[in-house]
């Protein structure tokens, strides 16, 4: 238990004084407690304050949502956006810090509480192993814990043609959230660095020899960007159908199955389209074109004219390449152990769509906010 992370409590909600969530054991509540007055007396002087971009949130709507419980001000914010603007509708949403308690207590009662399925979605590696060969595009692990030294990894044949094209992403072995995702290209200035879904640090270093690197000089000059020694997955860049408005970085579909007992049938349950429009804004997108709220500033008329296209294709009908992400979803959590709810990253590209990562203890605030979509 960390006392980073709020208790799975949530406070005033539903006209009672708390609620517990998840299935832990009750001799915990003494530690959560600890956990409790740590964020109340803690968090709260460190805690982000809202974007100057979004909407000021009302006081006593903050003061419930985010020092009381533990809702982000963003979150916050979004579920505004959609109509939830008063504490007794948003109690009724989870926030997202505590799906965690909520993914424990639906796994309560599987077996093994689905720990080999969550064990081996946590090893990227082993995932794209399990995946059949349409699915998986091309991947080498550089380990420096492995029989095979970090200084001196395979080179993949692919290698240097992807660094001189679309580029290389490493990304972390056992990582989620977008953390430490960074493309790399080989270009006549040198090696660009780009992070896909978080910005570099403003004293991110530059890669410094001319020569393209081997996978284990890249390798290196990751872990100095991230801070970090971990194992790193590279993979060539992937770029989705051109069947789909040209975007970059390309377009993910995340698709969420479910089945109601380790022997049910499985079924998608939500899908979304994560689309970037330009200068990293993104929209998450229905797939009959409906998109969430943009918070921030107004969407520039560049911006505005790629989500147009977006939602154009997507009224006309799901198409095919993002089908065939449904169709391999359900069949990939299929092979794994018995598991309730999967979150999949696909990049619906061709002839197949290619697998990024499957996510077992996956947010929930976009499924919630699609929900909340669908019932407007």
């Amino acid at each position: 238990m960390s006392l980073r992370h709020p208790p799975p409590w949530l406070w005033l909600a539903d006209g009672h004084l708390w609620q517990r969530r998840g299935a832990r054991p009750r001799r915990r509540v003494p530690l959560e407690l600890l956990q409790q007055l740590h964020w109340w007396l803690v968090r709260p002087w460190f805690s982000p304050r809202p974007s100057r971009s979004l909407p000021p949130l009302p006081w006593a709507l903050r003061w419930r949502a985010c020092w009381l419980n533990s809702y982000r001000p963003a979150e916050v914010a979004w579920w505004r956006a959609l109509g939830v603007d008063s504490w007794a509708a948003l109690s009724r949403q989870l926030p997202d810090s505590l799906v965690a308690a909520l993914h424990a207590e639906r796994r309560a009662s599987w077996p093994q509480q689905c720990q080999p399925a969550l064990a081996l979605l946590a090893n990227k590696a082993a995932l794209l192993d399990l995946t059949p060969p349409p699915w998986r595009p091309p991947f080498v692990l550089l380990d420096h814990t492995s029989p095979m030294r970090i200084a001196d990894p395979p080179l993949p044949p692919w290698w240097h043609g992807a660094l001189r094209t679309g580029g290389v992403v490493l990304k972390p072995q056992r990582g989620h959230g977008g953390r430490a995702v960074i493309r790399f290209r080989l270009t006549a200035a040198g090696l660009e660095q780009q992070a896909l879904f978080r910005r570099l640090r403003a004293d991110a270093p530059a890669y410094g020899p001319a020569a393209a690197p081997d996978p284990a000089q890249l390798v290196q000059h990751w872990q100095q960007l991230c801070r970090s020694q971990e194992p790193a997955l590279a993979a060539p860049y992937l770029e989705h159908s051109p069947a789909l408005p040209p975007a970059d970085p390309a377009a993910v579909l995340r698709v969420i199955t479910a089945r109601a007992s380790p022997t049910a049938p499985i079924s998608v349950q939500q899908a979304w389209l994560e689309a970037p429009l330009a200068a990293g804004r993104v929209a998450f997108l229905s797939l009959d074109g409906r998109c969430l709220p943009m918070l921030g500033d107004p969407l520039t008329p560049e911006q505005q004219a790629a989500l147009e296209d977006w939602q154009h294709l997507l009224r006309a009908g799901i198409p095919p390449c993002l089908a065939a992400c449904l169709e391999a979803a359900t069949a990939l959590h299929g092979l794994l152990p018995p598991i309730d709810r999967v979150a999949w990253d696909w990049i619906p590209a061709d002839p197949q769509p290619q697998l990024l990562e499957g996510n077992g203890g996956f947010g929930l605030l976009v499924p919630q906010l699609l929900q909340a979509l669908d019932r407007a």
